[in-house]
C-alpha cells in the first residue's frame, strides 16, 4: 500500500514542478502610477486575467517552458512579455508606455494596399475588429449582421419571402458596392443578393470599408465602395465549439480551429445553420423562409522560409431557402388560393492562393489568384395560371493578380497586373434566348504612397482596365492625409468607379429573371461614376480611464448613365438611363470610452436623387437620416452587456408614397466562465414590423413577390447558446 502512496506523491510533485504561478505590478512608465484593468493573456492559452485596483497581476497554472505574455489596454502600446518558467528571477513590476492614439491605430490596413497602419493612410479607411465577436454571437450564419450596425451602411432586403440581400453604401443600390474576401473580388454578378447572406463571420478578423467610387483599387464594381473581409491567420492554437439557437426556429452549430506549427499552419471553419419557416404576422406567407446552410472553409499556410509564404485556402457551400405560402413548404400541391412559392438553391466553391516572396528588405513580389464556382437554381411561382418559373445557371469567374511593392523610407510605391474573367451560363429551361453574360478584363494599376514632411501624406493611383470587346477605363484617384496635431486630422480623397452593364439587379431578382432579356451590347454601356469624401477627425485620451474620438465626413456621388429596368413590350430590358444618379450627404461618427464603458453614436444624412429625362425624384428605399449606436460594458473576463438602437427615417417607395419613420432596440449580455462563453441577444425589442403598418400581400397577383421591404419582417427575436473553447 505505501508504495501507492509513494508513487502518488511522486506523481503530484511532478505534477506541481509543471505549474507556475507569475505575480507582479503594473506601472505607468511615465507617472509611475499603479493601473488598473491592465488585461493579461498568456499566448496560445486560456489563461487570462487583470489588474487590480492595487495594480496586482497573478496569474496561476502556467506550464514550464518559454511564455509569451501580452499586455494591453486602450490608451496603451501593446506589450509582449518572454518569460522561461520555472521563473529564476522576479519581475517586480511591468511598465506600460502610453499611446497617444486608440488602439485601433495601429491595425495595419490591407484594402489600400500599401499596408500602412489605419493612422497613417491618406485614403479613408474604417475598420472593424473587436465589434466581429460581438456580431456572431448575434448571428453566427451570415456577417449580414455586422455590416446592419455600421454607420453609412444599409443591409438592404431585397425578397420579402426569401430574405435575399444586399449592401447600399451611400444611399446607393446593392449593386454598387464591391464585396471582397481576402483581397479578392468572390462575390458579384449572379451571387450577388445571396452572398452577404452566405458569408459567416466567425473566421474573420478583420472588414474594412472605403466607401466612395473605388475601382482604382481593385477593379469594377466600387462605384460606391467596397467591403473587404479579412480572414483568420494561423497566429496561434485556437479551437472554438459555438451553438445558437432562436425562439423563431434558428439552430447553429459552428466550428473554428486554428494551429500554427514552425513551418505550417492552418484555419477551418465548419458550420451548419438551419432555420425554420417563420410566419410572424400569420399572414398566411413567410417572414423568414425555411433554410438549410453548410460552411466548410479551410486555409493552410506554408512557411517556406523567412522571406516567403504561400497560402491556400477555399470555401465550399451549399444553401437551400424556401418561402412563400406557408401551406405550400411540405410539397402540398398548389390550388388557385395558395399558389406562391420561391426556393433557391445554391452551391459555391471557392479557391484563394496567395504567394508572397521579399526579394529584399524594401521589395516584395506577390502573385494570386482565385477561382469562383457559383451553381444557383431559382423556382418561383408568381401566378396559379402560369405555373412554376424556372431559372438556373451557373457563374464561372477567375482572378489572377501579379503585384511588385517596393518600399523606400516612407514611400511605398506598388505596380501591377491582373486578369478578371466572369463567365455566366443560363441552364437552358425556360427560356429559348439564354441570358448568358460574359467579361474578360485585363488591367493594370500603379499606387504611390509617400509623405510631405512630418504633416502631410499623399496617395495616388492610377489604374486602366481593358474589357475585351468592350472598351477601356482609365480611373485615376487621389487622397490626402493632414495632421494638424497628434489629436486632429483631416482626410480628403476622390476617384472614379465603373460596373459593367449585368442582368443581375435588384430588379430582375424580384421577378426572379422571368421575361428579362439579356444585356444588348450594342445599345447598353457600363455604368461609371465619379466621387469624393472629406473628413476631419479629433482623438483625445485622458490617462488610461477614458478617451473621445470624433469624426465628421462629407461624400459626393455622381453616377452617370445607369441602369433602369424598362418594359419592352410583354419583356423586361435594362437601358442606360437618360440622365444621372446623385448623391451627396454627411456622416458624423462618436466614440466614449471610461472605464469599462463604451459609447458609440453614428449619424448619417443621404440625399440620393435620380435626375432622369428631365425630373427628380428620391432613390428607392434610402432614408434621409439615419442614426445609429450603443453601449458597452466589458468586464474582462467575466461580462460583456451591450445594447443598441437604430433610427430609420421615411423612406420614398417606388410608387411615391413614403414610409413611416422608426426605432428598433436591441440588447446582447455575455458571461465568460472557465472555457466557456454563456450569451443570449434579444434583437427589435418592441417588435416593430412593416406588417404592423401594412399587408405584404401586393399586386399584381396577391402575393408578397413584388413588395418592397423597408422594415424588418420577423419582428422580436431572441437567440441564445454557448461559445466553448476547447
Amino acid at each position: 500500500m505505501r508504495y501507492y502512496i509513494y508513487l502518488l506523491t511522486l506523481l503530484c510533485g511532478i505534477n506541481a514542478l509543471g505549474q507556475n504561478t507569475f505575480k507582479t505590478t503594473v506601472k505607468d512608465s511615465l507617472t509611475n502610477q499603479k493601473l488598473i484593468g491592465i488585461n493579461v493573456v498568456i499566448k496560445g492559452t486560456q489563461l487570462t486575467t487583470s489588474s487590480n485596483e492595487n495594480g496586482e497581476i497573478e496569474i496561476s497554472n502556467i506550464p514550464n517552458g518559454r511564455q509569451i505574455l501580452v499586455f494591453s489596454h486602450i490608451g496603451f502600446i501593446t506589450l509582449e512579455k518572454t518569460i522561461d518558467f520555472p521563473q529564476t528571477t522576479t519581475i517586480p513590476a511591468i511598465l506600460m508606455q502610453a499611446d497617444e492614439s486608440e488602439a485601433l491605430d495601429e491595425v495595419i490596413v490591407q484594402g489600400t494596399r500599401n499596408n500602412r497602419t489605419i493612422s497613417k493612410i491618406p485614403t479613408r479607411v474604417e475598420v472593424l475588429t473587436e465589434e466581429i465577436d460581438e456580431a456572431a454571437t448575434m448571428d453566427p450564419s451570415k456577417v449580414a449582421h455586422l455590416l446592419t450596425h455600421s454607420t453609412g451602411i444599409q443591409v438592404q432586403q431585397t425578397s420579402a419571402t426569401s430574405n435575399t440581400a444586399n449592401v447600399r453604401i451611400q444611399g446607393l443600390d446593392g449593386r454598387y458596392t464591391q464585396m471582397l474576401k481576402d483581397g479578392f473580388p468572390l462575390y458579384g454578378g449572379f451571387s450577388g443578393s445571396l452572398s452577404i447572406m452566405q458569408i459567416p463571420p466567425l473566421d474573420l478578423r478583420q472588414i474594412e470599408y472605403i466607401k466612395g467610387s473605388a475601382s482604382t483599387l481593385y477593379g469594377g464594381g466600387a462605384i460606391s465602395g467596397l467591403i473587404n473581409l479579412i480572414s483568420k491567420e494561423p497566429t496561434s492554437e485556437e479551437t472554438i465549439l459555438h451553438l445558437n439557437g432562436s425562439h423563431i426556429g434558428a439552430f447553429d452549430v459552428n466550428m473554428f480551429t486554428s494551429k500554427r506549427y514552425e513551418k505550417i499552419g492552418f484555419t477551418l471553419l465548419a458550420q451548419r445553420n438551419a432555420h425554420k419557416a417563420f410566419d410572424a404576422d400569420d399572414d398566411g406567407f413567410t417572414d423568414l423562409p425555411e433554410l438549410e446552410k453548410f460552411n466548410f472553409n479551410p486555409k493552410i499556410v506554408f512557411y517556406l522560409s523567412d522571406k516567403t509564404n504561400l497560402s491556400v485556402g477555399g470555401t465550399f457551400t451549399t444553401e437551400k431557402r424556401k418561402g412563400g405560402d406557408t401551406k405550400l413548404l411540405n410539397e402540398e400541391t398548389a390550388t388557385s388560393s395558395h399558389f406562391y412559392k420561391e426556393q433557391n438553391e445554391v452551391s459555391r466553391i471557392t479557391t484563394q492562393t496567395k504567394f508572397e516572396h521579399q526579394l529584399a528588405e524594401n521589395k516584395t513580389i506577390a502573385l494570386r489568384n482565385s477561382f469562383n464556382i457559383f451553381d444557383r437554381s431559382l423556382f418561383i411561382t408568381p401566378t396559379f395560371e402560369a405555373g412554376e418559373y424556372k431559372f438556373a445557371g451557373k457563374q464561372i469567374s477567375s482572378f489572377s493578380e501579379l503585384s511588385y511593392l517596393y518600399k523606400k523610407d516612407k514611400n511605398s510605391l506598388i505596380t501591377g497586373l491582373n486578369f478578371y474573367t466572369d463567365d455566366f451560363k443560363e441552364t437552358p429551361l425556360e427560356n429559348a434566348n439564354l441570358r448568358n453574360e460574359n467579361y474578360e478584363t485585363l488591367g493594370a494599376f500603379a499606387n504611390y504612397t509617400f509623405d510631405i514632411g512630418e504633416k502631410v501624406s499623399l496617395e495616388t493611383g492610377l489604374r486602366t482596365d481593358y474589357v475585351f470587346d468592350d472598351q477601356l477605363f482609365v480611373l485615376p484617384r487621389v487622397s490626402a492625409l493632414f495632421k494638424w496635431t497628434e489629436k486632429l486630422t483631416t482626410r480628403i480623397g476622390g476617384g472614379m468607379g465603373y460596373r459593367n452593364a449585368s442582368i443581375f439587379n435588384q430588379e430582375a431578382e424580384l421577378l426572379g429573371y422571368q421575361n428579362v432579356l439579356a444585356i444588348n451590347k450594342d445599345n447598353t454601356k457600363a455604368e461609371q461614376s465619379y466621387g469624393g469624401n472629406a473628413d476631419i477627425g479629433y482623438k483625445l485620451n485622458f490617462g488610461n480611464r477614458m478617451f473621445i474620438s470624433f469624426n465628421q465626413m462629407f461624400f459626393y456621388t455622381y453616377l452617370d448613365k445607369p441602369l433602369v429596368l424598362q418594359s419592352n413590350g410583354s419583356n423586361f430590358e435594362f437601358q442606360n438611363a437618360e440622365g444621372y444618379t446623385k448623391s451627396v450627404g454627411t456622416e458624423t461618427f462618436f466614440k466614449f470610452g471610461f472605464s469599462d464603458f463604451v459609447l458609440f453614436l453614428g449619424y448619417t444624412y443621404t440625399d440620393a436623387t435620380n435626375h432622369f429625362n428631365g425630373s427628380t425624384a428620391n432613390v428607392t428605399l434610402t432614408p434621409k437620416h439615419s442614426l445609429k449606436g450603443d453601449l458597452l460594458y466589458a468586464l474582462p473576463g467575466k461580462w460583456r452587456i451591450g445594447v443598441d438602437y437604430e433610427l430609420k427615417s421615411s423612406q420614398t417607395l417606388s410608387n411615391g408614397n413614403q414610409t413611416q419613420s422608426f426605432w428598433t432596440y436591441g440588447a446582447v449580455v455575455e458571461h465568460y466562465w472557465k472555457n466557456f462563453t454563456f450569451f443570449g441577444n434579444v434583437e427589435n425589442i418592441f417588435d416593430y414590423r412593416q406588417t404592423k403598418q401594412e399587408s405584404l400581400i401586393s399586386g399584381p397577383n396577391n402575393t408578397p413577390q413584388f413588395t418592397e421591404v423597408w422594415a424588418p419582417l420577423d419582428g422580436f427575436v431572441f437567440n441564445f447558446g454557448i461559445k466553448i473553447k476547447l
